[in-house]
C-alpha cells in the first residue's frame, strides 16, 4: 500500500500524484498478484503510447479531460467518467488538459 495512505484517514486519490511540466507521473497505490491500482497525472498534451495491458482495466477520470484510444476508436473522457477495456486490447491515452486518472488492472 502506498505510504501516503493511512488507516482511519480520508484522502483523495488525485492528491497522490502531482503534475510535472511535459511529463506523465505514475504513482502506485497498491499491488498484489491479482490486481494493481495506480494514479497517473498527465501534463496537457502528454500521451501514453498505444499498448496492451496484462489484465482487464478500469480507468477512473479524476481531473481534467483526455481522449482514450481503444481498438481503433477515440473516446473523450472527463473527470467523473470511467472507461473499461479488456485484457490484451490495444489502447492509449492523450491528455487534452492536465488530466489525472486512477487505473485498476485485474489480473485474474
Amino acid at each position: 500500500m502506498n505510504e501516503a495512505i493511512r488507516t482511519g484517514e480520508v484522502f483523495r486519490l488525485s492528491d497522490l500524484a502531482e503534475y510535472r511540466d511535459g511529463q506523465i507521473v505514475h504513482v502506485d497505490v497498491t499491488q498484489n498478484d491479482r490486481m494493481r491500482m495506480a494514479i497517473k497525472a498527465f501534463d496537457a498534451g502528454c500521451e501514453l503510447a498505444s499498448h496492451t495491458a496484462p489484465g482487464n482495466v478500469i480507468v477512473f477520470a479524476l481531473e481534467g479531460d483526455a481522449v482514450i484510444q481503444c481498438a481503433g476508436k477515440e473516446y473523450p473522457i472527463e473527470a467523473g467518467e470511467n472507461f473499461f477495456f479488456a485484457k490484451g486490447e490495444e489502447h492509449g491515452v492523450k491528455a487534452v488538459s492536465r488530466f489525472k486518472m486512477a487505473v485498476v488492472v485485474d489480473f485474474s
